[in-house]
């Protein structure tokens, strides 16, 4: 009779189990949850030459994002992720992280993003505006537009059409950091990806030397062409950093909330009550959005079952003990956001979209348990945080005034790309409940089609 597996290595059944999840889901995030109730909150996943340590429990993950952070890296210069952002702030370590956030933080705080709400309230207007009565839109893609046009503006100083040209070569850089077969094999040439990132290097190396040039903005681009110990290199970096980081978090956050609002027309009739109840027709403001508290719950949900970043990559500098296992230096370890948010021990119906468990000012996931994470945790919480919801809770109150959404088959999967994306997409019919107080040419047919 064969022992028991060494703690930290699921046994057999447990991965069978995992295995017939995989290929019924064809999401590995959710083939995890076997495999964590069979070894616990840290366990080893081996596939090939390849192993890594997942960290699948809130007292875990605090050890590796905050109490002993300085033992792991967030550097894994073999990722696709580093080469393309090179020295930006996500991907770099120590003093080089700590200085770059230092100096980019101004530029996210509440009061700096709430003087520019009305700018964000402009683009949203624009947005729904373009959605004809009826028509059915994709919504993981319009919303990437409208982070993207949102986050130029606000945090960069750059017009709506900029976005135009950059979106393509955006939604390469996309593709190109997603997980793939690179897991497996580092050293795989990918040629496909080589003209569109270097457009998008182009690009942004020309709007750094415009800049320069007249540097006039109180915008982050221009703080940094003002800074002379920073080179060309230095803010391309950056830049390209928070250009994907920035918009691409909030806009499938917005999407599986609509996603989800569609099909639970309980909470979405629940949701625009409370908002008709405290805004009217009055464009939502940051002062108002603080007293929408359920439609703060709905988001906080979305963003529970559906983590635009679900899994945090990290490497052991040293040997380490997590939740008794041993983990050796050199390990990639996984901070698997996605299972903290539904661990059957931590979450009641963990799988049910229910808004009203964050309600309660003592609800479930407050504490000093890291349980809910969607922005990360500790020095490395993510600096567009206040961005996100500023954006994220304007628009969605926005759009509960304007209009209603519906359900269009087939229901979105989570897949894991750059973030956790709806797959086929979250396509959703526009119910327009309120006519539009201005029209705007539409200009991006790609995202919709006419009664399917």
């Amino acid at each position: 009779m064969a022992g028991k597996p060494p703690r930290g290595y699921p046994g057999a059944r447990a991965q069978w189990r995992a295995l017939r999840t995989l290929i019924r889901d064809r999401f590995l995030l959710e083939a995890l949850s076997p495999l964590r109730e069979d070894a616990g909150d840290v366990f080893f996943l081996s596939f090939l030459w390849m192993r890594v340590a997942v960290v699948a429990g809130p007292e875990a993950a605090r050890a590796v994002l905050v109490t002993h952070r300085h033992l792991f890296s967030s550097r894994l210069a073999a990722d696709p992720v580093a080469r393309l952002m090179r020295g930006g702030m996500l991907v770099v370590d120590g003093e080089d992280h700590d200085r770059a956030r230092r100096f980019a933080e101004p530029f996210f705080r509440p009061a700096y993003l709430e003087a520019r709400a009305a700018r964000m309230q402009a683009h949203i207007d624009r947005w729904i505006d373009a959605w004809p009565d009826g028509d059915v839109v994709e919504m993981a893609m319009a919303m990437r537009r409208m982070a993207l046009e949102i986050l130029l503006e606000v945090i960069f100083g750059l017009p709506p059409r900029v976005a135009e040209s950059m979106a393509e070569p955006l939604e390469a850089a996309r593709a190109y950091i997603a997980p793939g077969l690179w897991l497996l094999f580092p050293r795989l040439p990918r040629p496909g990806y080589r003209r569109s990132l270097e457009r998008l290097d182009a690009q942004v190396r020309a709007l750094i030397r415009q800049r320069r040039e007249d540097p006039h903005s109180d915008d982050l681009l221009s703080a940094w062409a003002r800074m002379p110990d920073m080179s060309e290199e230095d803010i391309r970096d950056q830049m390209i950093t928070l250009l994907i980081a920035g918009h691409d978090t909030v806009a499938m956050w917005l999407a599986w909330t609509i996603a989800l609002l569609a099909r639970h027309p309980d909470v979405q009739d629940r949701a625009r009550a409370e908002v008709q109840e405290h805004l009217g027709d009055r464009a939502p403001d940051p002062e108002s959005i603080r007293s929408l508290a359920f439609l703060r719950a709905v988001g906080t949900e979305s963003m529970r079952l559906f983590p635009p970043i679900p899994v945090l990559n990290r490497r052991a500098l040293a040997p380490v003990t997590l939740d008794g296992v041993s983990i050796p230096a050199g390990t990639r370890v996984l901070v698997a956001i996605y299972t903290i948010h539904r661990h059957p021990k931590l979450w009641k119906d963990p799988d049910r979209f229910q808004p009203e468990r964050f309600l309660s000012s003592s609800s479930e996931w407050e504490g000093t348990s890291l349980r809910y994470l969607p922005f990360g945790a500790g020095p490395r919480f993510c600096i567009g945080a206040p961005l996100a919801k500023l954006e994220g809770f304007m628009a969605l109150a926005r759009m509960l005034q304007r209009v209603a959404f519906e359900p269009v088959p087939p229901a979105p999967r989570p897949r894991l790309r750059a973030t956790l994306d709806p797959w086929p997409g979250a396509w959703v019919r526009v119910r327009r409940i309120a006519p539009a107080r201005f029209y705007v040419p539409w200009t991006g047919h790609e995202l919709r089609r006419r009664n399917p």
